[in-house]
């Protein structure tokens, strides 16, 4: 099984990924061994040299990166974070990009990571040299030249920038102003790269591009004041500002969003391609297997992946017939699915019932905290409703980080949309994923946290991640915050979509899956809704590899986990171990692993 094949391997898997060009220490290279003085002095002075030298090199990509994405430094809260522009999205300025990736590249690999051995200095090296390795290798597939994505697509992120971007002071709001001005610039860039991507013969897939269109209709129907982009006015109290930004919406931004959703619909619709997977592109298979090592951080084959999930899924059966028996006397995965979704449907009659539910499994995960932790990181989060364009279209839920300086509490954005259909099966498993012990834990520490440098706390793979999020539905079920079986039916439903994105994501890609196979091998094992399953298979269709990573990455903490258990006995402690395992940030998979192993050797 993949499962034993990665065990064996991972230390191949540790100096494949990270391509250090230097020797690792491992646990099992910790022995003790007699100081030469002078060879000791060298090391030191080494270590000084390499350590100023990372430093700096870290300190002018930290400022280059947040420079080039200034919506990024938005997004993480940072105080610095340029207000008045956009990213440059042009093929011009993405070369200069890529060029200076690559310049960063050398120089980090021309560092002695071995000399920084003992050093936080050490990680945020390695971890920094392997983000811009895996996003050099992601270049193949080109993603800027078929990017009309109806879950992380550039209209999506501009609407969530709307409810960031900060209006407290009159320097602010002209920067708003100035901003949100030049959004038809801004589009006008996405239209020339995706006239560029069909001339190259990379297009996006009919599905995505036409839940895209219904989105960009959603977004520009209503009164200004509804709009997605009239968020950052609503905060204001400045009623000259709020005018403002209405007049922007009905001459710049809507007009925009017209035009580029008539190129989609006049030009580029019938130009997009009829398969859904990225094997139908220029170098698709190698694009995939890049995109699984950028997002998983491991670089698995497709077929390992895809078996693996079928594996898993059997297992998994097992384990939801026990519950449908107990409760129905039902076994089969899609008859319990179907039974639980009867049994807990109606039970929201309205927005705020949904909202109240969800605070209240909140509540009790705050209180629980201390059963599995060191401690609750001071962050502050909150639920909030997707906006109409996203919740219509089959949003499932996501996490949007807090300002690091507190300003702006970290968000789980819920889709209340028609409550009355809504199931409550799976609202505590997503919720417990999304927020506590979730997501919003793992970020909040991750800000509070001081490591080797600065720029660690913005560092992100879907491989931790993610895999900590899955990780952290089964850990609620140890906390007992599950309120009945229902629930916990709920979270063995996501773990069983997150195998299913195993089987379904390479099977869309490389192996030949139809749109209509995802769909109906979704419906079979997980309890969505037809709505959500849709807009998820075209979420995966758009973002290759990404769902991989929730189930791999929860596979290596789970393996880690028992590897602790096993060699600390009697003194192993779950809340020690979760602080070892966010140490070092978002590290990779393998890094992971080999600070465990570490300090399990300590």
């Amino acid at each position: 099984m993949i499962g034993i094949a990665m065990r064996q391997s991972q230390r191949f898997i540790v100096s494949l990924v990270l391509g250090l060009g230097a020797t690792l220490v491992t646990a099992s290279t910790l022995t003790k061994s007699p100081i030469n003085l002078a060879e000791h002095k060298n090391t030191v002075a080494t270590s000084s040299t390499t350590a100023q030298a990372f430093t700096a090199i870290a300190d002018r990509y930290e400022q280059d990166y947040f420079s080039r994405f200034p919506e990024q430094a938005l997004t993480w809260g940072r105080p610095d974070a340029i207000l008045d522009r956009w990213s440059d999205h042009s093929l011009e300025a993405l070369d200069r990009w890529h060029k200076e990736e690559d310049r960063y590249l050398n120089e980090l690999s021309a560092l002695d990571a071995a000399s920084l051995q003992g050093s936080p200095l050490q990680s945020s090296l390695l971890l920094l040299k392997d983000t811009v390795e895996r996003s050099q290798a992601a270049r193949i597939c080109k993603s800027e030249l078929w990017q009309v994505d109806p879950l992380g697509g550039w209209h999506v992120e501009l609407a969530k920038i709307a409810s960031k971007q900060p209006v407290g002071n009159a320097q602010q709001r002209k920067s708003a102003l100035k901003r949100w001005e030049a959004i038809p610039t801004f589009i006008a860039a996405e239209i020339s790269l995706l006239a560029v991507g069909i001339q190259q013969g990379f297009t996006a897939p009919k599905p995505a591009v036409q839940r895209v269109i219904t989105q960009l209709e959603l977004m520009v129907a209503g009164p200004l004041t509804k709009s997605p982009f009239y968020d950052c006015a609503a905060r204001s109290k400045d009623k000259h500002f709020s005018k403002q930004i209405e007049k922007i919406i009905a001459t710049h931004i809507n007009p925009a969003l017209l035009s580029y959703t008539t190129y989609l619909k006049q030009d580029y619709l019938a130009k997009a391609r009829e398969s859904v997977g990225v094997a139908a592109l220029p170098a698709g298979a190698a694009c995939y297997l890049a995109k699984v090592r950028q997002e998983a951080t491991l670089p698995l084959p497709p077929q390992a992946i895809h078996d693996f999930g079928l594996a898993h899924m059997e297992a998994l059966k097992k384990e939801i017939a026990d519950i449908g028996r107990k409760l129905w006397k039902l076994e089969t995965i899609s008859e319990v699915f179907q039974r639980a979704k009867q049994e807990s449907t109606g039970v929201f009659t309205s927005e705020e019932q949904m909202l109240a539910y969800n605070f209240a499994a909140l509540e009790r995960a705050k209180k629980a905290i201390f059963t599995s932790f060191e401690r609750l990181p001071a962050l502050a989060c909150t639920l909030k409703p997707y906006p109409l364009h996203s919740a219509k279209t089959g949003a499932p839920g996501e996490y949007s980080p807090p300002a690091e300086d507190g300003s702006r509490p970290g968000i789980y954005y819920i889709n209340t949309y028609l409550p009355k259909t809504r199931s409550r099966i799976d609202q505590e498993a997503t919720l417990f994923h999304e927020l506590i012990p979730g997501h919003h834990y793992q970020f909040s520490l991750q800000m509070e946290t001081p490591t080797g440098h600065s720029f660690d706390k913005y560092q992100w793979n879907s491989g931790f991640g993610e895999g900590w999020a899955l990780y952290s539905e089964r850990l609620a079920d140890e906390m007992g915050l599950y309120s009945d079986d229902i629930s916990r039916l709920g979270m063995l439903s996501n773990e069983a979509l997150r195998t299913a994105r195993l089987v379904v994501d390479p099977g869309l890609h490389v192996l030949g899956w139809s749109r209509q196979q995802a769909v109906d091998y979704l419906k079979k094992h997980t309890a969505l809704d037809q709505g959500i399953i849709e807009g998820e298979v075209d979420r995966y269709i758009m973002l290759p590899g990404q769902a991989t990573s929730y189930m791999i990455g929860k596979r290596e903490i789970d393996s880690l986990r028992q590897l602790a258990s096993n060699k600390l006995g009697t003194k192993f402690k779950l809340a020690e171990f979760h602080t070892q395992l966010f140490k070092n940030g978002a590290v990779t998979l393998p890094m992971l692993r080999l600070h465990i192993e570490t300090w399990l050797h300590q």
